[in-house]
């Protein structure tokens, strides 16, 4: 608390000479009384209440040394202080990714404890613009340099997670656009943001971290898939246990109709476990859920569609006989084909050789495992991979790779040994692997035919999937000649439309979704990337620019609007007390 202007003190003078000059006035009341049979009881009312006599003798002098006094407080303007933001200007990060949905000890969902606290802090810019941006594949600015307080409360309550990974590293790089060399403080609101990833070379630029601080339990089904054999569905399923307890949870698999598994899995602390089913019943899609009560529910349950799938593989003669192995292993028919009778081959299934580029095999899909047009070189590094289905059930960072083939200017490279490329995905779906099985020890580690279950999965999807999509991811996609296209949940209900020719909208919620157009449907899933299934705890922390105050700023609050209104009821008082023509002093 303080005071602005000091100098007029003086003014007290005023209320002080009134309060002198009603002690020296006169004390008695001229009173006149027609007989004297009533003077005592009289005196009796007045000696009754003495101080209620006085009040209504002196209300209005009162009224008006009490309206002086507040007016002389006026003058000197007192206010009283509240904690400010410091910098000349404010920017919040908003993490929007999955795990925000986390529930803290508290049982509240975190992006809501943050939301509260960004509210607060809007109450202490005293004025000073706010630039609001969210994480995503696309960081975005909501607010700019807002001023109006009333429009940043809005803007925060709209706040919706959108299940995107949150790219924390391109949303900091986006925010210091807005840095232009002015004292900014910057409050980051996520899960955990380690120190080492700020850009700390702003020295007018005040970093306030909000993360995580409660301790948190997550079971989570890392990844699921299933796929048809001649003898039912076969379902590969992984189960994480990020606590550090050990844990029973029910794990259940179903269909559109009824329970297909039940079992009670024990899952070690800290440990993940693969689980497989065969011979289920051939369902249009599955669900795999685990029935327990931790902080972060997202990834208790998975959704996978069961498409049309290609049930033959040929291979080449060619090509070593641990790929047919492992493609047997998984309940599928396998055979065997010349090398010079490959581009001969009618029916419909897989290709794996390693005759590349010289005929697309009527576009039928196609996985290539060497190649016999170039030489390969030699490569030493680790195997690096990126998210991709492929890699699903097979860590590759174990294997060791000798040689690889040049790679293919137009494929996506999904996997790479040091800086050269090791497996690429063509923009048609085939999928190309740059060395010979000779070339590597991965046929020995247990990893290889679970990649080929998965490059089965992939290869085999039908015509009415269209495949597997992250959260808000953006594609381009060819939908065929409909120009317009519906999106509905597996409960018929409408998401939203999408316009072919632009790049394909995945939803936002995980899930199985289906698009309509006229009479024709095609199926699409949508689920968290990996790293929105793991929780961890975080620390709150502060770390100020040198160049910004260290000292916290606050803000100053006037008492003078209150004490104005107070006066304007003094003086309606008194007018009350005039018309009515109480006593005066």
């Amino acid at each position: 608390m303080g005071i602005n202007q000091l100098t007029y003190v003086w003014t007290a003078v005023f209320p002080i000479a009134v309060l002198l000059y009603y002690f020296f006035r006169k004390k008695y009341v001229k009173k006149s009384v027609s007989t004297t049979l009533f003077w005592q009881e009289a005196m009796k009312e007045t000696k009754a209440s003495p101080y209620l006599q006085h009040l209504q003798r002196n209300a209005l002098f009162y009224l008006q040394m009490l309206a002086m006094l507040l007016l002389v407080l006026a003058l000197i303007q007192p206010y009283w202080k509240t904690k400010a933001i410091v910098g000349e200007q404010i920017v919040f990060i908003v993490d929007t990714s999955a795990t925000m949905n986390v529930n803290t000890n508290n049982s509240t969902p975190l992006f809501e404890e943050h939301k509260d606290k960004m509210l607060q802090l809007v109450e202490q810019l005293s004025g000073k613009p706010l630039t609001l941006i969210t994480t995503g594949n696309e960081p975005t600015v909501l607010l700019r340099q807002e001023m109006n307080t009333e429009q940043m409360i809005k803007e925060i309550n709209k706040l919706e997670i959108n299940y995107e990974t949150e790219n924390m590293s391109k949303s900091l790089d986006f925010a210091q656009s807005f840095f232009q060399n002015k004292a900014t403080s910057v409050y980051v609101f996520t899960d955990k943001l380690d120190r080492k990833n700020l850009p700390l070379q702003y020295e007018n630029v005040s970093w306030n971290i909000e993360a995580l601080e409660s301790n948190s339990t997550n079971i989570s089904i890392k990844r699921f898939g299933a796929t048809e054999t001649a003898n039912g569905i076969s379902t590969l399923i992984q189960l994480e246990n990020q606590s550090d307890k050990e844990t029973n949870t029910e794990l259940t698999i179903s269909n559109e109709e009824k329970k297909l598994v039940s079992e009670i899995v024990k899952l070690p602390p800290k440990e993940t476990i693969t689980l497989s089913f065969d011979e289920l019943k051939n369902s249009s899609y599955l669900r795999a859920s685990i029935d327990i009560k931790d902080s972060y529910q997202l990834d208790n349950e998975i959704i996978v569609f069961m498409q049309e799938q290609l049930s033959n593989v040929f291979i080449d003669s060619s090509i070593h006989s641990l790929v047919r192995t492992a493609f047997q292993s998984l309940d599928i028919n396998v055979s065997s084909v010349p090398s010079e009778q490959v581009g001969l081959i009618k029916e419909e299934g897989i290709i794996v050789t390693n005759q590349f580029g010289i005929e697309d095999y009527s576009e039928r899909p196609t996985l290539y495992i060497g190649r016999n047009d170039t030489s390969p070189k030699e490569v030493n590094g680790i195997v690096h991979t990126t998210e991709s289905p492929l890699f699903a059930f097979a860590d590759l960072s174990d294997i060791y790779v000798s040689s690889v083939y040049p790679p293919v200017d137009d494929y996506t490279t999904i996997a790479s040994v040091g800086e050269d490329p090791f497996i690429q995905i063509s923009p048609s779906g085939d999928i190309l692997i740059l060395s010979d099985i000779q070339m590597t020890d991965w046929p020995l580690s247990p990893t290889f035919p679970l990649f080929m279950w998965s490059v089965k999965e992939h290869l085999s999807a039908g015509s009415d999937y269209i495949g597997t999509f992250t959260p808000n991811e953006r594609k381009a996609l060819s939908l065929g000649a409909t120009e317009e296209w519906e999106i509905y949940t597996m409960n018929d209900e409408y998401e939203y439309t999408i316009e072919n020719g632009g790049k394909f909208l995945a939803p936002s919620k995980p899930g199985l979704y289906v698009l309509r157009s006229n009479d024709v449907e095609k199926n699409l899933s949508v689920i968290l990337s990996q790293e929105e299934k793991v929780v961890d705890k975080g620390t709150s922390y502060k770390v100020s620019g040198q160049q910004m105050e260290v000292n916290d700023e606050h803000q100053a609050h006037s008492f003078v609007p209150y004490i104005l209104m107070l006066l304007v009821l003094l003086f309606v008082i008194e007018w009350e007390v005039q018309r009515r023509r109480g006593f005066t002093s």
